[in-house]
């Protein structure tokens, strides 16, 4: 009795071990796969970010800002051996450089060239965030290997397992599918749902529009009050114009600022309508620490044979006549 007592209490240490090398292990992966879904997140920033600088470079405006906080991100991640970086890093230090040339030299070569630059910064970017998607995934085959120690205990690793698999899989799709700071949808997501639409636009022959806006002076909030406040800001406008929406509208997040919301089923009028009504709400309402600030919104809507590029485009250049109009306004293209 004694002997069976003494092999009982010696098999519920090694399972209680067990059981703790695998809650330790699959605690590290978690924490890996989190650290991946960092490096996509500030990926996407920077991708997102290279697209602003170069907007702006078109225009002449600022871009200082964007700038440095590109720098700051790839000098961060450099000296955290991030994979995928070198690549960014040198593509993006020849953006600057043509840049610098477009700007004491604006003709249409260099213009030409600086567009083709971004792009590729655009496809090196977009193909490092696929990369590291595809080793956070391929980590969560590993949650496997704490079987190994459970081999008495098959349910209770199988049971453990299923719910570790859950929740990395589940946080890779939110990270991959929403905006840390603000819970807007991503770009990636976006873009996905964008392409779902038109075909759906072509299918059933519907419309949909699309509205791209951003907070107007953005840059001079953050250098006044600071990042932290300018964080704040950007959550709250998206919480306001949140209220405003349909269920089935999606507001994202394609840039540091810039946003846009894709109104399934809605026509260019009613599109307008609902911008102009985030607008005026947005105009009244008194942010903590900062008062009141304006958004500038452009309008499209769905035209036959549009691809995401085409929309985009027109948002963008709607959005870039109610800033060049006086901002706080609503434009359509």
């Amino acid at each position: 009795m004694k002997r069976r007592s003494k092999y009982i209490f010696m098999i519920i240490i090694v399972s209680i071990l067990f059981a703790g090398t695998n809650i330790f292990l699959f605690q590290r992966y978690i924490g890996l796969v989190e650290g991946d879904v960092e490096d996509i997140n500030q990926l996407g920033t920077i991708r997102g970010s290279i697209q602003r600088f170069t907007k702006l470079e078109l225009v002449n405006g600022e871009n200082e800002f964007i700038k440095n906080r590109i720098d700051n991100i790839l000098e961060t991640h450099k000296k955290l051996n991030t994979p995928f970086l070198n690549e960014t890093e040198e593509k993006w230090e020849e953006l600057k450089s043509i840049a610098v040339k477009y700007r004491h030299t604006p003709n249409d070569y260099y213009r030409k060239i600086l567009i083709q630059t971004s792009e590729e910064c655009w496809d090196i970017i977009d193909n490092a965030i696929l990369k590291n998607q595809h080793i956070a995934e391929n980590k969560t085959a590993y949650l496997a290997l704490p079987i190994v120690f459970l081999v008495f205990e098959l349910i209770f690793g199988l049971v453990l397992i299923y719910i570790i698999k859950k929740y990395v899989y589940d946080n890779l799709g939110t990270f991959a599918a929403y905006d840390n700071l603000t819970k807007a949808h991503s770009r990636r997501y976006f873009i996905e749902y964008m392409n779902k639409e038109i075909s759906r636009a072509e299918r059933k022959n519907s419309a949909f529009s699309l509205i791209m806006f951003d907070i107007d002076r953005f840059k001079i909030i953050n250098d006044t009050y600071g990042h932290s406040t300018g964080d704040e800001v950007l959550k709250t406008l998206i919480n306001i114009v949140q209220k405003d929406l349909r269920k089935s509208d999606i507001i994202s997040r394609i840039g540091g600022e810039e946003f846009t919301i894709l109104l399934p089923d809605s026509r260019l009028r009613e599109a307008v309508h609902t911008a102009e009504r985030s607008r005026k709400t947005i105009e009244k309402y008194y942010f903590k620490d900062i008062g009141n600030i304006t958004v500038s919104f452009g309008v499209t809507t769905y035209q036959e044979g549009d691809k995401v590029d085409d929309i985009l485009k027109r948002a963008d250049t709607a959005l870039y006549l109610a800033k060049n109009g006086g901002r706080n306004r609503t434009e359509t293209v």
